[in-house]
């Protein structure tokens, strides 16, 4: 027992210090687990290194397609043929469809006004692949027919890379007023925020240490 005007034993001064300094540990703990959380659900979905695109009807039924565009994250439509994307289809309903009306910028749904790709049949086995060089996709929209039958533009999308790995595969509905699907693509870089999350609790990680050994060593 320690009388008054006692000085504590060396012991109690060290226990003072080290509770304070397991609470900054354990803050910063939770600061680093909160910047991987926000990691993980930010990047979710993330395509990268993908260089084709494979497009079927989830009808099945015909598959008209007016456009595709794959965007990376410097803003460029990697699948446009003018950027060196390239399609090919099962099928072409006619010489006015064929694949490469996909991806020549051409966003215009009519069929017989614009340009688009369109099967000859309307089995499961009609499809449209684009491929192009490497990259990180931010988005994928699919522009759909717009003066007949868009109650077809729905599309099964498959993504994949250079290894034929599949990168994701969803659905895309453009049967909506204006007639136009997109997915969308996190970075697989975290945010500057998240940078700052890590940085800050590895930071007090390291501090804290540090003061431990010296409350020890005192």
């Amino acid at each position: 027992m320690v009388e008054a005007g006692d000085t504590p034993p060396a012991s109690s001064s060290i226990f003072r210090k080290v509770i304070p300094l397991s609470i900054s540990i354990r803050y910063a703990a939770s600061l680093i687990g909160a910047a991987l959380s926000l990691t993980t659900a930010a990047n979710a979905v993330t395509v990268v290194g993908a260089t084709e695109i494979n497009i079927t009807s989830a009808g099945p039924t015909y598959l008209q397609v007016a456009e595709l565009q794959a965007f990376d994250f410097s803003a460029t439509n990697v699948a446009l043929a003018a950027n060196g994307g390239s399609a090919t289809g099962s099928s072409t309903y006619d010489a006015t469809s064929t694949p490469g009306k996909a991806i020549d910028g051409n966003t215009g749904g009519g069929y017989y006004t614009d340009t688009i790709f369109h099967s000859s049949g309307a089995s499961a086995g009609e499809f449209l692949d684009v491929t192009f060089a490497a990259a990180n996709l931010s988005s994928v929209s699919i522009f759909g027919r717009t003066d007949c039958c868009s109650y077809r533009d729905t599309y099964n999308v498959q993504i994949f890379d250079a290894a034929h790995n599949v990168l994701f595969s969803g659905t895309v509905d453009a049967t909506n007023a204006g007639h136009v699907g997109t997915l969308t693509f996190d970075s697989a870089v975290p945010e500057p925020a998240t940078w700052a999350l890590l940085i800050g609790g590895f930071a007090m990680v390291g501090m804290a240490a540090r003061r431990r050994r010296t409350a020890i060593a005192a």
